[in-house]
């Protein structure tokens, strides 16, 4: 089968349909990732086929995730963000999917199923966080995380209303010049391709967040994505040189978060390492791609270093807190501590200190060098997240989550396609 895999994001979002389109095509599935400039190589070099989304990447990232946004106000950033693009972006998506036998995407709330209704084909959605009601916890990039039941439902009702009215600004005439009906609003996820449900798979692990019993029989739990080739990565001498010789280091890092003043945030991590006395790999990512810092004896500074490759060698981990590093971190089982910037990683850190796997988190907004110098010592020095994690890590690591994804991939295809004859 030709499946695309659709998604708007940064590397958390495509670097999950790499490692599921790699299996996929191990099964004789022809796979191809829709998705921002700067992924090519990366889509490439795994041997999948690439369709280049316009917009910015970056630009997108820095607007959703900069100081102060939060879930009252992303959905403006985001839409501040693609406006101008967004009939293009339309076009790009619509017609990447023009050759395939079967869809899948990342949330993007229901412009998707419209593409598969124009179409007329399978479509399966996937999600790296909570976006289906439950009591258990609030939609993932809603503020108060830790408010309870009542406010948990309520903001996914609240969440998919505002999704609703963004999506009836920019859809509400692409369905009618496609022939479609207008969709209504609506306060939940609305899993419909004509008379179709959308099957839904959470790349998610239920010992990270147990099963909501609220959930129905088409969404799916199938575990984390892992990567489970052999690292291939020939690390700098100067790096070795580091981890071997001296106390085994904490690794922090924040991806591809370039939002607010990034140098202003690395500037606090440099203190706070300092003055908690642990030595440290940092990777600049993205937001400090532009910085030039030196190492020394207690801390290493590194443009790009595989968490598969460094995290089995550090002691304990700090990061934004997306989806990939946070199954990454607990894989390995190492102590971890959450500083997310917006959207899903608030949920993230709440979800690692829930489990007892590391401190509350430290929002970026938030963050002074003495909160992250506390944090910091509470990650490393409280046995409790270091056995957690550990017992953590081991169970995990017996997860087939990729396999077991596309296992469900070509069920629901096929079910899907059984139900039109």
């Amino acid at each position: 089968m030709k499946i695309t895999m659709l998604t708007i994001g940064s590397t958390g979002d495509v670097r999950p349909y790499v490692l599921l389109g790699r299996e996929l095509k191990a099964r004789g599935h022809e796979i191809t990732i829709a998705a921002f400039s700067g992924f090519e190589k990366l889509i490439a070099e795994n041997g999948l086929k690439y369709y280049p989304l316009s917009g910015d990447v970056m630009k997108l990232m820095a607007n959703v995730m900069k100081p102060g946004v939060n879930g009252v106000t992303f959905l403006k950033e985001f839409e501040d963000s693609i406006r101008d693009i967004a009939p293009v972006l339309l076009n790009d998506l619509t017609h990447a999917c023009d050759d395939a036998d079967a869809m899948m995407c990342t949330f993007f709330g229901s412009l998707y199923y419209s593409i598969a209704e124009k179409h007329n084909i399978p479509c399966i959605q996937t999600h790296y966080f909570p976006m289906d009601p439950n009591d258990a916890t609030p939609i993932s990039s809603a503020p108060g995380q830790r408010l309870g039941k009542t406010w948990n439902r309520t903001s996914y009702k609240l969440g998919y209303l505002l999704i609703g009215l963004l999506e009836k600004r920019y859809l509400t005439q692409w369905r009618i010049d496609n022939g479609l009906e207008v969709r209504k609003l609506q306060t939940k996820p609305d899993y419909h391709v004509g008379d179709r449900t959308v099957p839904v798979i959470y790349a998610v692990s239920p010992m990270v967040l147990p099963r909501p019993k609220a959930w129905n029989e088409h969404i799916h739990m199938s575990g984390f994505w892992w990567d489970d080739e052999p690292v291939e990565w020939d690390a700098p001498q100067d790096l070795k040189d580091f981890l071997e010789n001296g106390e085994q280091p904490i690794y922090i890092g924040f991806g591809s978060m370039v939002s607010g003043d990034m140098n202003k945030t690395f500037t606090k991590v440099l203190k706070a390492v300092r003055a908690s006395r642990v030595r440290a790999v940092i990777n600049l990512g993205w937001g400090g791609k532009d910085m030039h810092l030196k190492s020394n004896n207690r801390v290493y500074f590194a443009d790009y270093v595989p968490h598969d490759w460094l995290f089995p060698r550090v002691r304990a981990v700090v990061h934004h807190g997306g989806a990939g590093t946070t199954a990454a971190g607990l894989r390995y089982g190492k102590p971890t501590l959450v500083v997310p910037f917006g959207g899903d990683q608030p949920f993230w850190g709440n979800r690692v200190n829930a489990i007892g796997c590391g401190p509350k988190p430290i929002s970026r907004d938030r963050m002074t060098v003495q909160r992250l110098t506390k944090g910091l010592i509470d990650l490393t020095t409280h046995a409790s997240y270091r056995v957690a994690a550990e017992e953590l890590g081991a169970r995990l690591r017996m997860e087939t989550g990729t396999k077991n994804a596309a296992d469900i991939v070509e069920r629901e295809i096929l079910a899907w396609k059984e139900s039109q004859k």
